[in-house]
């Protein structure tokens, strides 16, 4: 491909003086006839006062010409003109950091040497929005954005790509700093940067690639524009890459070509020191790394992924990855600078970067003011209303934290070393269901000394809260909203809630944050007992209030509960009104069962006595999410002899139909109520432990008595107890609403 460009020529003091003298003969004619009429014009002027006389004796005196007046006084030496910022990129692609280290440690890349050479990555964060492939083309428009192919979305190497977002050349030429200029030695690049030439943010482009000496080629003309005083100078080589190919990573032939690139790198670095009133940052790096074979691949892999930066002034981060050793895993490589880093180094250096409002990129300046580091976004709670951005980083030591989302600020001021930040109040700018993306920028420090780095999040799935079904006010026997105050109460006056014992220690039973921001919740922790044995929390009904009394009673029971953690053996109690040592013993009970990975069991269960039940499944048990709030729901049907079983968890947000119009079997119904007391927490016993020691243990107890039967704690939330069976649509409505029954004015 054959770009255009122009290179401008030096012109040498006093050429343009003389080449206006010669190419403008009737001027020099003019300017002639112009003193010799002043000198005739002056002749006469003496000749004449001359004869006027004066004084006596002999002819008199002639009159004088003026003398030449006295200099000027020389004025103080002005001062010396201001340096000038400018900046020299160089691109050695296939050059691998391996390589880099190896030949500056062997003394064979000296002028590589003289630069603060440290590890560096490309390719993005693996298995995040920002993970691109490892090959040139996406490496290069990282190079020109400061963003991974998220936003500037060149992908592979197919032709004819075109790079998304400003460049680092349009976001200069915004900012006036000079002109731009670019030396490559790759047609691809070449064709990546021709909109920019074409659109005047890149002056200046010369495409090497079909010179049979593309390296001289790019250092002639690299050394051209630097002296031509260029603000922005890219230097483009591919010479490594093609060693790399054709002879292998281990060859004489590859690390000779990267000598050789040592000395077009010293060349480049000369000709700036020749710039007067220049100051000039040098950045060189190495793109993308190459696999074990000497291969392109294009993989998330530490090979291919490991780079190098070098800089000619100090970084922002110490010395940090200087001389470092190639680390195992990608999560360690991420801990260093990036070559999403090095437009942004670039801008800053000119005073270009854009302000934190409009900060879209994934880098940041590797001089100046530090930025955070290693910052990453996930999502919590996704496909729902309660959906939120949890956003971590690595902060600099010192300046306050602000955190932006889509260009407006959300937190400020958060004090410095702060480290992450949930972003969940989505559901105040996103009204309709879909799939969003957002970004992120955060900012350490203020002023002059802040700096800015971005992020895009993965795709948030929001689901609009959908309204509670007004008809959760009937039949609404007792509800507990739980408060900032214990003993918790009951919203609808039919009940009683506190400790299973009066003697239990306050911390039997304690206040947590609830289901829904601002709410509240209860822990019930067993590891407080007394030594009887009693342990938990316990909902007595008032008389005609126990939902689950008569011959054939229809009711539902419905709480948010969260497990810390699951439980080591067996099974414990959530809710339940029975001896729960035996499923067969009358009475209901919902129950926690032990499980594998970050899960646990759910089950449910009905009896009447005798060994006679009838139970939600349990093989395999209904799975929850361990240390996150999900809702249950458990009904039973006197009258259709039918049990209906509901989990909704929102962070795999599914609607688990455990199961609906199950029968109840030869289940009893009339005998569902054998205390007149729910245990929270615990069994309607409220010695749910002890007794699971089969006897084994007796009165003194203490917790953990016996091996069987280790303690656990239960978080509770919204609870509430109905005198009917309520419908899908009711249920729906509590877990996709994300409010508590509290918003319904229940009382």
């Amino acid at each position: 491909m054959s770009v255009e460009h122009f290179i401008p020529q030096a012109i040498p003091p006093g050429a343009a003086m003389r080449a206006r003298k010669a190419s403008d003969p009737i001027g020099t004619r003019k300017r002639a006839a112009g003193w010799t009429r002043t000198f005739a014009l002056t002749t006469a002027l003496v000749a004449a006062l001359s004869g006027c006389g004066g004084g006596s004796g002999s002819g008199g005196a002639a009159l004088a010409l003026p003398a030449p007046s006295s200099p000027a006084p020389t004025s103080p030496e002005a001062p010396s003109t201001p340096l000038a910022n400018r900046t020299l990129v160089i691109d050695l692609d296939g050059a691998t950091y391996a390589a880099v280290q190896s030949g500056i440690a062997g003394g064979t890349l000296p002028n590589l040497a003289k630069l603060e050479v440290r590890l560096a990555y490309s390719g993005g964060m693996a298995g995040t929005p920002s993970q691109q492939p490892t090959l040139d083309t996406p490496g290069w428009a990282t190079l020109l954005t400061g963003t991974w192919a998220s936003r500037h979305q060149v992908m592979s190497e197919a032709p004819k790509q075109a790079v998304r977002g400003a460049t680092v050349f349009q976001l200069t030429k915004g900012k006036n700093t000079g002109p731009n200029g670019a030396a490559v030695a790759s047609s691809g690049l070449a064709q990546l940067l021709s909109s920019d030439h074409d659109s005047g943010y890149l002056d200046s482009l010369t495409d090497c690639s079909g010179n049979t000496t593309a390296t001289d080629c790019v250092t002639t003309q690299a050394t051209q524009l630097i002296g031509g005083d260029y603000a922005t100078v890219l230097a483009q080589y591919r010479a490594m890459k093609d060693a790399a190919l054709d002879f292998g990573l281990g060859s004489t032939q590859y690390a000779g070509t990267l000598a050789k690139l040592d000395k077009a790198v010293g060349t480049l670095v000369d000709a700036t020191s020749k710039r007067p009133n220049t100051r000039w940052l040098v950045v060189v790096t190495g793109n993308h790394g190459l696999s074990a074979n000497s291969q392109d691949d294009g993989l998330p892999l530490v090979p291919e992924s490991s780079t190098f930066i070098g800089l000619s002034q100090p970084a922002n981060m110490g010395t940090q990855g200087v001389g470092a050793a190639l680390p195992q895993k990608l999560i360690d490589l991420y801990a260093n600078a990036s070559i999403a880093d090095v437009a942004p180094t670039v801008l800053g250096y000119l005073g270009a970067l854009p302000d934190a409002k409009t900060y879209a990129l994934d880098g940041s300046p590797l001089t100046g003011a530090q930025a955070v580091s290693q910052l990453t976004a996930s999502v919590a709670d996704n496909n729902s209303s309660s959906a939120s951005v949890v956003l971590n980083w690595t902060a600099p030591a010192k300046g306050a934290i602000t955190v932006m989302r889509d260009g407006q600020v959300i937190a400020s001021n958060l004090p410095a070393g702060t480290a992450t930040y949930t972003d969940n109040q989505l559901s105040q700018v996103l009204s309709a269901k879909g799939t969003y993306q957002l970004s992120y920028t955060v900012q350490a420090g203020d002023g002059a000394d802040a700096a800015s780095r971005a992020v895009l999040s993965p795709l948030v799935s929001y689901v609009p809260p959908v309204p509670l079904a007004p008809t959760l006010k009937n039949g609404l026997v007792s509800y507990y909203p739980f408060s900032a105050t214990l003993p918790p109460v009951d919203a609808m006056a039919h009940s009683t809630m506190g400790p299973a014992a009066s003697d239990l220690p306050p911390a039997a039973g304690l206040v947590v944050p609830g289901p829904f921001a601002g709410t509240n919740g209860l822990l019930v922790d067993t590891n407080f007992v007394n030594t009887n044995g009693i342990e938990g929390y316990r909902l007595t009904p008032a008389d005609g209030f126990d939902i689950s009394k008569g011959t054939a009673p229809q009711f539902t029971i419905g709480l948010w509960f969260k497990t810390p953690s699951c439980v080591a053996t067996n099974n414990v109690t959530i809710v339940s009104n029975k001896s729960y040592v035996s499923g067969g013993n009358a009475g209901v009970a919902i129950g926690l069962f032990a499980s594998s990975g970050n899960q646990c069991g759910v089950a449910f269960n009905i009896g009447s006595g005798g060994g006679v039940r009838a139970d939600g499944p349990t093989s395999p048990y209904t799975q929850i999410t361990v240390n996150r709030w999900v809702y249950i729901a458990f009904s039973v049907d006197g009258v259709a002899k039918t049990m209906n079983m509901y989990v909704f968890d929102p962070v795999t947000s599914t609607t688990n139909r455990v199961a609906v119009g199950k029968s109840t079997g030869s289940v009893d119904l009339s005998k569902l109520s054998p205390f007149p007391q729910w245990g929270i927490g615990d069994d309607g016993t409220g010695t749910f432990l002890m007794n699971k020691c089969n006897g084994s243990v007796t009165p003194p107890y203490f917790a953990g008595k016996c091996a069987t039967a280790p303690t656990y704690q239960h978080h509770f939330g919204d609870l509430a107890m109905w005198n009917r069976v309520l419908t899908d649509a009711e249920l729906q409505s509590i877990f996709l609403s994300n409010k508590p029954l509290s918003t319904l004015q229940v009382n």
